[in-house]
């Protein structure tokens, strides 16, 4: 396939996040682009973008009598699912992964050659859910060989994000006011906007890359407090009253019932988990990945979280943050 030819793509899925900024690009870049999906999410795609509709979990036969010159799988997680679309004709496989499929991440500097995850407790959610996902790699990577594409993200932001974790702290920051984070302010972060892995993900495919890649950003390390910093910045020029952060004992925030990275995006305090936001990004730079600026990917979180009837699934409430902010006893200085 040479750079610059005009590709016959499918994506599976692509009407929910990472999909629909992935579907953005390839007709930006003038390819032909098949999204195969349940029509079960209301979404507008992009013009030029054919709908075929059918679930994946039982059949493949609105799509399986083409030959794809590429099939992005942007939602693959149970191995029958991918098994299944890797019967399909094709002369390239992208597969959307995790990190999460690195056997350990308790320390920071997973590289594409550590050990993924083999085995899982059924009982563990978070376990189950890389395994699965390594599992699904290593048959793209029976089937396809060298050839096999794999991508790797950490937290996916931006746009179109129906977890709400990252969008929680830009709306959070520009309701103003004291908000509650836990302490250390230092805290090492990392998050990717999904249209950065969208192009990263087309480079690959118009350059003739192949094998594995963490796709995770920021380029450089960032913590917790710049992020809130670059937060505050673009309230700010948007005339959106001050917010102050109030750093919190992280055991007040456990004896008080919330569930990490759910009820606080970012907090992991669990040692099996204090590297997966240190994951290391210097193969897909070297590859060519791409950063925005993390202003902007707050400033396109917040315009579109005004134009959309969105559930935030995680963050606190307002009145939970309130009532927890009254016990002033266990408060770190503000902005410390």
């Amino acid at each position: 396939m040479k750079q610059s030819a005009r590709m016959k793509v499918l994506v599976l899925g692509g009407t929910r996040f990472v999909g629909r900024h992935i579907a953005r690009e390839l007709t930006g870049r003038d390819h032909d682009v098949v999204c195969f999906h349940r029509g079960q999410t209301n979404c507008e795609l992009p013009t030029g973008v054919a709908e075929r509709f059918g679930d994946r979990n039982h059949d493949l036969n609105a799509v399986d009598r083409d030959h794809w010159d590429v099939v992005i799988d942007v939602n693959g997680y149970e191995p029958a699912q991918v098994a299944r679309s890797l019967t399909l004709s094709f002369d390239r496989y992208i597969f959307i992964s995790t990190v999460n499929v690195y056997a350990d991440v308790s320390a920071p500097g997973a590289s594409e050659d550590w050990p993924t995850l083999q085995t899982f407790d059924a009982s563990d959610e978070s376990t189950v859910y890389g395994a699965k996902k390594a599992a699904c790699e290593r048959l793209v990577a029976g089937r396809c060989g060298e050839h096999a594409l794999i991508l790797r993200p950490g937290m996916i932001v931006g746009a179109y994000d129906y977890t709400g974790r990252f969008t929680y702290w830009c709306e959070r920051v520009a309701r103003g006011g004291d908000f509650l984070v836990v302490a250390p302010p230092a805290r090492p972060v990392q998050f990717i906007d999904a249209a950065d892995i969208a192009r990263f993900a087309v480079d690959a495919l118009e350059h003739d890359m192949y094998g594995v890649y963490n796709v995770v950003g920021p380029r450089d390390p960032i913590t917790l407090s710049d992020l809130l910093t670059d937060c505050q910045t673009v309230a700010a020029r948007r005339g959106m009253p001050q917010a102050t952060p109030v750093w919190t004992d992280e055991q007040f925030l456990l004896d008080n019932g919330l569930t990490p990275w759910l009820d606080m995006p970012f907090w992991l305090p669990e040692k099996r988990w204090q590297g997966v936001l240190q994951i290391s990004n210097t193969k897909a730079v070297r590859a060519g990945l791409q950063h925005r600026p993390s202003a902007d990917t707050i400033a396109a979180v917040l315009d579109w979280a005004i134009t959309t009837d969105k559930r935030t699934i995680a963050g606190l409430s307002s009145d939970r943050e309130a009532k927890l902010l009254r016990n002033s006893s266990v408060r770190l200085e503000p902005g410390l």
